[in-house]
């Protein structure tokens, strides 16, 4: 099966199966939803790594591993999912497997020490104080996640979750795709029912 064909049929059906799974808003708001939800967005994460382009400058040197920082406290086993899918060799960057670091709130000063070195990735999680500004003005190797809508919207992340009909959908900077590095590819875009494009700022019409 061709590789476009392959993403189709698993953000689809990867898609359905999670809205089957999740059977009502009350339980969603339950511990085992909450953790239903980040084993969702952890693949998700993971497979759009997958689909995402470095250039070699924007790498680790030599034989390191490319890193994935996590910064906030997190109370949905977002980062446990993350780490399966790492132990199961199931999270790489242009081929190497990832690493994964994760600072919880006490610990953003290294965080950012973190980011400013060297990582591919930062997925902000809701309590963190850590903005897209600040992140931006440390690299320009790694492609920014959070959540929520205007995390993309208003503050210029590169991709947030957002929930909607107890689903998880992804909200995507159109620069994600136009830049050269890290640069997402365009097959993505056609995942309408999964994925909504944000246009880059200077491409939304003034208000009339």
């Amino acid at each position: 099966m061709p590789a476009k064909r392959l993403l189709f049929a698993f953000f689809f059906g990867f898609a359905l199966l999670c809205s089957g799974t999740c059977l009502s808003s009350q339980e969603a708001k339950s511990s085992a939803g909450e953790r239903r939800t980040a084993r969702v967005q952890a693949t998700y994460l993971a497979h759009l790594v997958r689909f995402t382009h470095w250039d070699q400058n924007h790498l680790p040197a030599g034989n390191d591993a490319p890193q994935i920082v996590i910064v906030g406290d997190d109370d949905g086993g977002f980062v446990e999912s993350l780490e399966f899918l790492l132990g199961q060799g199931g999270l790489k960057i242009e081929g190497k497997q990832a690493k994964l670091i994760y600072f919880d709130r006490s610990r953003e000063a290294e965080a950012r020490a973190m980011i400013r070195e060297c990582c591919q990735l930062v997925y902000v999680l809701p309590s963190s104080s850590l903005t897209v500004r600040e992140i931006n003005t440390l690299t320009e190797k790694a492609v920014v996640f959070g959540s929520g809508k205007e995390f993309v919207t208003k503050d210029q992340g590169d991709v947030a979750f957002i929930s909607s009909r107890n689903r998880v959908k992804l909200v995507v900077s159109e620069k994600y795709f136009k830049r050269t590095s890290p640069k997402l590819s365009s097959k993505l875009v056609n995942l309408k029912s999964v994925v909504e494009i944000i246009p880059n700022p200077s491409r939304v019409p003034e208000p009339g």
